[in-house]
C-alpha cells in the first residue's frame, strides 16, 4: 500500500457551517462514502439487526437531538454538503458504534494500537502520544485531516473519515490537549454520545487531561471505546469508556500502552474478544510488544523511536504495523504521533512502514 499525501480539509464557523464545508470538500469522495455506507448496512443485516436494535438506534438518535445539538447540527451540515439524506447519514454513523450490541458471532475486530510516554520516560521530558489506525482498507481513500476553527472554542486538527462527523480517530487542539481512541468490543453500549462527539467536545472545550476526564465521567456515553489523552503539561491518562461503566487508568512511571481491550478491574470483564480463533489475544500481545520496545528506551523515547515502533512488524498477533489480516480486509491505514507541548503532530497516511509523514501544528 503506497503512501500518498493526505487530503486536508479546512472548516470554520458554527457546527452546521463546518459540516457543510466538510461535505463540500468531500464531494469528490461521495461515491466512496456511498459504497462504505452500503457495506456498513449490509454488515448490519448479516449481524442480525432486529427490532430491539432498531429501537436502540432510535433512542440514541433522540438523545443526541436533546443532549448534543452541536453534533446534530454538524451532521445536518455534512449531509447538506454531500447531498445525502440527513437521517441516512445519521444512521450510518450511529450503527458503526451501536453494532457492538450484536457482538455474538466471531468477526475480525477493527484494531488500533496506542501509547503515551511522558516526563522522565522521554528524551526531551515532554509528552508523546501515538496511534496506529487499523481499519477496513475501503476507508483509506476516505481518510482525511481536518483543520477546524469553530465559532467558539479552541482550534483543533484531527484525523477522520470523509463523511463522518466529529473526531473519528485522533486529534490535537491549540491548547496542547491530544487524544486518540481505540475500539473495544463490549456489550456495554447504549444511548449516549458516541466517541466522535465526545472527542469533538473535548478538543473544542478542554485544555487538560483532568478537565477532559471530568467531562467524560459526567456525560452520557454510548460506550465501546478507550480514549488515551495527553496534554502540554505532561499529564497522560486512559479512559475506559462503557455506557454504564467506566474506569481511569494512570501511567506507570510515565508510560501507558493501550489497544483493543479493557484492562482495569472495573472494566476487564466487559470486554468481548470477537476475533476468530487465529486472531484471539492479538490486542494484549500488541500491548506487550509496545511495552517491550518502550521499557528499554526509558529516558530516550523520541520521534525516531516512535516512528520505529509504529512501523514494527511481527507475527499475526503482535505486529504494530498490520498488513491485511486473516479472514479480513483490515490493515493499518495511518499512524499519528503527537507532541502536545509543541502543539504538533506527525501524520502518516497509509502504512507507517513506508515512513512518509506530514507535520501539522500550531505556533
Amino acid at each position: 500500500m503506497a503512501n500518498t499525501p493526505v487530503r486536508v480539509f479546512e472548516v470554520s464557523g458554527t457546527h452546521f457551517e463546518m459540516g457543510v464545508q466538510h461535505g463540500q470538500q468531500a464531494v469528490s469522495l461521495r461515491a466512496h462514502i456511498l459504497t462504505a455506507m452500503e457495506a456498513r448496512f449490509a454488515q448490519l443485516a448479516a449481524d442480525g439487526a432486529d427490532e430491539s436494535f432498531e429501537a436502540l438506534v432510535t433512542k440514541t438518535a433522540q438523545l443526541l437531538h436533546t443532549v448534543d445539538p452541536a453534533t446534530i447540527d454538524l451532521m445536518r451540515g455534512l449531509a447538506a454538503g454531500l447531498d445525502i439524506p440527513f437521517e441516512l447519514l445519521l444512521r450510518y454513523n450511529l450503527v458503526a458504534f451501536l453494532r457492538d450490541a450484536l457482538t455474538t458471532r466471531p468477526a475480525p475486530s477493527e484494531g488500533c494500537t496506542t501509547w503515551a510516554a511522558a516526563g522522565a520516560a522521554t528524551r526531551s521530558g515532554q509528552p508523546i502520544l501515538a496511534k496506529n489506525r487499523d481499519y477496513n482498507l475501503e476507508h483509506l481513500p476516505l481518510q482525511v485531516v481536518v483543520r477546524a476553527e469553530p465559532a467558539a472554542g479552541y482550534r483543533y486538527t484531527y484525523v477522520t473519515s470523509a463523511g463522518s462527523p466529529g473526531v473519528f480517530v485522533a486529534g490535537l487542539n491549540e491548547a496542547g490537549l491530544a487524544l486518540v481512541d481505540t475500539h473495544v468490543s463490549t456489550p456495554d453500549v447504549g444511548p449516549g454520545l458516541p466517541t466522535y462527539a465526545l472527542s469533538m467536545h473535548i478538543l473544542e472545550e478542554h485544555h487538560s487531561v483532568r478537565s477532559a476526564l471530568a467531562y467524560l465521567q459526567h456525560t452520557p456515553r454510548l460506550g465501546r471505546n478507550n480514549l488515551l489523552l495527553a496534554d502540554a503539561g505532561g499529564d497522560v491518562a486512559l479512559f475506559e469508556l462503557g455506557h454504564r461503566h467506566s474506569a481511569i487508568v494512570e501511567a506507570d512511571n510515565g508510560l501507558l500502552v493501550n489497544a483493543n481491550h479493557f484492562c482495569s478491574p472495573t472494566m476487564q470483564h466487559w470486554f468481548v474478544d470477537t476475533n476468530p480463533p487465529p486472531l484471539r489475544g492479538n490486542s494484549r500481545q500488541r500491548c506487550d510488544t509496545v511495552r517491550a520496545l518502550l521499557e528499554p528506551a526509558r529516558g530516550q523515547i523520541d520521534l525516531p523511536l516512535a516512528r520505529q515502533i509504529m512501523a514494527h512488524h511481527g507475527g499475526p498477533l503482535d505486529s504494530i504495523c498490520r498488513h491485511p489480516l486473516l479472514q479480513a480486509d483490515t490493515s493499518t491505514i495511518s499512524a499519528t504521533i503527537f507532541f502536545p507541548a509543541e502543539r504538533r503532530l506527525h501524520f502518516c497516511h497509509g502504512q507507517p512502514c513506508a515512513g512518509q509523514y506530514q507535520v501539522f501544528g500550531y505556533n
